[in-house]
């Protein structure tokens, strides 16, 4: 007698097949935190900052997270042989789905350089990313799309651990130079969901993810009085190999500040960076 009665096999996505492919019994050291924000400053801010292309949150939150990392340099590591080796670079990958022959798929794009750029710089490249991807004109996505839709499961897995092998511990680009950078960003928002708490991929050697939910309303209490008022999750995944509670405290305690008064700190959103002001302490 069967334990489990199934019915017809599902189409397998290419991100389905390399999450499948990746992860094994849960022995991992991702370390979880969210903040639940206002949004309201962070969205007049965005509403009234001048760009030739729409500005989103997504933006808005890379550029804080870019400005973090370059602050804070020990979460901007890459773990080799035993040993953590800083990037010379803060490069973000931002998540994108797309629609593929299987259904809806999972894909991305990498903003290198991204504490150095102005917000208005991170939208336009954005746009111009999204839109290779979705009319099949990024050559390394197809790429990526061709040889998982030909490769049974049980041969992705093997690729991928040569593949990370190559890439990180031998320190060897093969066509694809550090596709996922210091940190993956995830607008689960888009997807309708509030909140969630996104796991580490091993096969990128990334340490810190980022996770966008979907805004909300909810009760608040100002003074003696209870108001309504939007509010959005964010969720980090950090990797706990690369930092302590500490850093990652310092990181969300600098996020929160730039997040909840982005006008304070208008410099971080341009291209040219000035001095910071005094009110960005950590202490």
């Amino acid at each position: 007698m069967k334990n489990i009665r199934f019915s017809e096999k599902q189409k397998l996505t290419s991100y389905r097949k390399i999450a499948i492919s990746s992860w094994k019994h849960p022995r991992d050291p991702s370390t979880y935190a969210m903040l639940d924000l206002p949004t309201s400053a962070a969205k007049e801010f965005i509403s009234q900052y001048e760009s030739e292309v729409p500005l989103t949150m997504t933006h808005f939150i890379a550029k804080i997270i870019g400005h973090s990392l370059e602050k804070f340099p020990e979460l901007n590591h890459v773990l080799r042989v035993g040993k953590l080796q800083q990037r010379e670079t803060i490069d973000a990958f931002i998540t994108t789905l797309i629609k593929g022959s299987t259904g809806k798929d999972l894909s991305g794009f990498s903003i290198r350089d991204i504490n150095n750029k102005s917000i208005e710089e991170v939208a336009i490249i954005s746009k111009e990313k999204v839109d290779d991807l979705r009319y099949n004109r990024d050559k390394n996505n197809l790429k990526v799309q061709k040889i998982m839709k030909h490769l049974p499961i049980v041969l992705i897995k093997p690729l991928l651990r040569i593949r990370e092998f190559f890439q990180y511990t031998l320190n060897l680009s093969l066509g694809m130079k550090d596709a996922f950078g210091s940190v993956i960003i995830s607008n689960i928002g888009a997807l309708g969901i509030e909140n969630a708490f996104i796991p580490l991929s091993p096969y990128s050697r990334c340490p810190l993810i980022i996770g966008i939910g979907k805004p909300r309303k909810i009760p608040v209490v100002q003074g003696d009085e209870v108001v309504v008022e939007e509010s959005m999750i964010i969720s980090f995944t950090f990797d706990h190999r690369h930092a302590d509670g500490a850093h990652g405290a310092s990181l969300i305690r600098r996020f929160k500040k730039i997040f909840s008064n982005p006008s304070a700190h208008k410099q971080i959103f341009d291209k040219d960076e000035l001095a910071e002001p005094a009110v960005l302490s950590d202490k």
